[in-house]
């Protein structure tokens, strides 16, 4: 084998793999990196025929670029969910035959409640309903009169209100009674193709009522939220009484859902099966309350929260479905097509196991060509209860006692520090494990805060890595925080650091790093050197400056993002709050 071909030096310091390929858009799950952000890595590290392990695999997208450049994948994680999503990309199916199931799925369901979506809105058309417009009724503290949000939002030319329209008095939703959710508007197709918004009427609003006293409803899947959960605090479940996952959908998408899922569980071809429950999962933010309305265009739902606006979207489950599997479908054409662009003919194997990254038990010693794993980014994210979600659904819900997550709330949080840095520890100590001598393991991590890179940097020096890291290049998802489009400087890092350390061919001593040079001054180097263009923002100084201190071995303990921006402020270097790309002043 030619060792020449691990070096590194082929692989870019800048890698843009921005959040849009198919492949990319046929299953949401959180902080999901690119397949274009591992491609790069594998082609560098390994060839094809070997193999790759991904310990922390979350929706498999190292098993997917494996299957794309002709590699072996064994990746893991204790997500049910992730598991789920990287079996539901990694089946082989055939584009008609899936297309004609999944239709002949709709029409059996469809039946099974014939006039779920039906409306005579469009001037005495029976057609069925694209979405429906909800809104919250709130209650006026002030004069005690109900409120549709969404009339008060309409009055007001789209802006927040912040008048009640009966007593003229201060509202905010905040000091308001919430009492209910209604029907506002329904959108159906016109007679040229366009889709037209039309109001809500009363035939409508009994067919609402007939699915909301259905005795199905009782049988749809759902998981109780319980208050021990962090997303049960962060988004106040319990003052919306929220506390099981079937009450974010109405009535009519929790029977259509109902009715899908179980005409895809009698289905009997197993890889069928599997791509079209990949798709009925993708579709189950979009298909609840939680899908945002907005006057321009709809928000999607809040992937990290369990958010619901005040004015949201009920869509048509069966057309939301259809337009999934064809979206699957074109990400299956993707990786074809990316296979053939290779040349690659010969099948690899790919598997998902469902494991803790502390306990790599189905892998032997030394039997492992390259590693690449993205762990989850301490109390940023906590998937698990966002999991539960859509695991409701499946066969079994993750057991997050070992989910590497730091908890900030109740009785996991005391200690939560302590168990999030050994799990990780331990990780890398089975990556350093199975790993073959001289073979490597690149680690994607993003964290605005010093500490917590400290400790990365500690733990791959503790594990018996080689103390000067291979590569470390800076990954772009294209992805921007909410707090840096409105204030003009980013508080978090939205941007990726992969730091490729090498398993040396025999152990060596730890050794203490002599560089005395301190973090200030290499942000001083750093900004006085980066020319502010194109898409740069705060986060990647900061990454510029960790990737070099991680080169040159200086400890990351103080570091953090507010630093870079003091630094650049006092340079009069601002950030452009639409375009977030950097603006100098005189």
């Amino acid at each position: 084998m030619n060792r020449d071909l691990f070096q590194g030096d082929q692989l870019p310091e800048f890698i843009f793999a921005p959040r849009t390929d198919p492949i990319y858009n046929a299953h949401g799950y959180l902080t999901k990196v690119p397949v274009d952000g591992i491609i790069p890595h594998l082609m560098t590290f390994s060839v094809p025929g070997e193999t790759v392990v991904d310990m922390f695999a979350g929706s498999g997208m190292t098993a997917v670029a494996a299957k794309i450049t002709g590699r072996n994948a064994v990746v893991s994680d204790i997500s049910v969910l992730g598991k789920h999503i990287g079996e539901g990309y990694l089946a082989d199916v055939d584009a008609p035959e899936i297309a004609k199931v999944g239709s002949n799925v709709v029409a059996r369901a469809r039946r099974r409640f014939k006039d779920l979506y039906q409306t005579d809105a469009a001037k005495g058309r029976q057609v069925e309903a694209i979405r429906t417009i909800w809104s919250f009724v709130y209650r006026c503290v002030s004069c005690a009169k109900e409120v549709v949000y969404f009339d008060m939002l309409k009055k007001n030319n789209w802006k927040t209100p912040s008048i009640c329209p009966h007593c003229s008095q201060t509202f905010s939703k905040r000091s308001s009674t919430y009492i209910c959710d209604v029907p506002v508007l329904i959108v159906v197709p016109g007679e040229d193709g366009k889709q037209i918004e039309l109001p809500v009427t009363k035939s409508d609003k009994k067919r609402i009522k007939r699915a909301e006293a259905h005795p199905d409803l009782a049988v749809v899947p759902s998981k109780a939220i319980h208050s021990d959960r962090e997303m049960y605090r962060r988004s106040a479940l319990g003052k919306w009484d929220l506390k099981e996952t079937k009450r974010f959908f109405s009535a009519r998408n929790a029977l259509a859902l109902y009715y899908l899922w179980d005409e895809l569980n009698a289905l009997h071809d197993r890889e069928t099966k599997k791509k079209l429950q990949f798709a009925f999962t993708a579709i189950l933010p979009r298909a609840s309350r939680r899908y945002q309305w907005s006057p321009q265009r709809p928000l999607n739902a809040a992937t990290q929260t369990y958010y619901i606006s005040p004015v949201y979207y009920e869509w048509n489950v069966f057309e939301l479905f259809e337009r999934k599997i064809r979206a699957s479908i074109r990400a299956d054409e993707e990786i074809r097509t990316r296979r053939a662009a290779l040349g690659l003919s010969k099948k690899t194997k790919q598997e998902y196991v469902l494991c803790s990254a502390a306990k790599l038990k189905h892998l032997k010693d030394r039997s492992v060509d390259y590693v690449f794993t993205d762990p989850p980014f301490g109390s940023n994210l906590f998937y698990a209860d966002m999991s539960l979600f859509h695991e409701a659904w499946l066969s079994q819900t993750t057991d997050d006692s070992e989910e590497a997550v730091i908890h900030t709330n109740g009785k996991r949080a005391e200690g939560a520090n302590y168990r999030y840095e050994a799990l990780l520890r331990a990780a890398c100590e089975e990556a350093y494990r199975i790993l073959k001598p001289g073979r490597f393991l690149s680690l994607v991590f993003g964290n605005s805060s010093g500490r917590v890179w400290s400790m990365v940097q500690q733990i791959l020096l503790s594990t018996g890595f080689e103390p000067r890291p291979v590569h470390v290049g800076i990954l772009d998802k294209g992805q921007r925080s909410v707090k840096g489009l409105t204030s003009g400087f980013e508080g978090v890092s939205t941007l990726d650091l992969i730091v490729t350390v090498k398993k040396p061919e025999s152990p060596i001593a730890q050794q203490t790093p002599t560089n005395q040079r301190s973090i200030g001054d290499l942000i001083e180097d750093v900004v006085s050197e980066i020319d502010f263009h194109g898409h740069q923002t705060p986060s990647h100084v900061y990454l510029t400056v960790l990737k070099e201190a991680f080169e040159k071995q200086l400890p990351v303990d103080e570091l953090h993002l507010a630093q870079i921006i003091d630094v650049l402020r006092k340079r009069n270097i601002q950030v452009d709050a639409k375009s977030g790309e950097f603006v100098t002043t005189a």
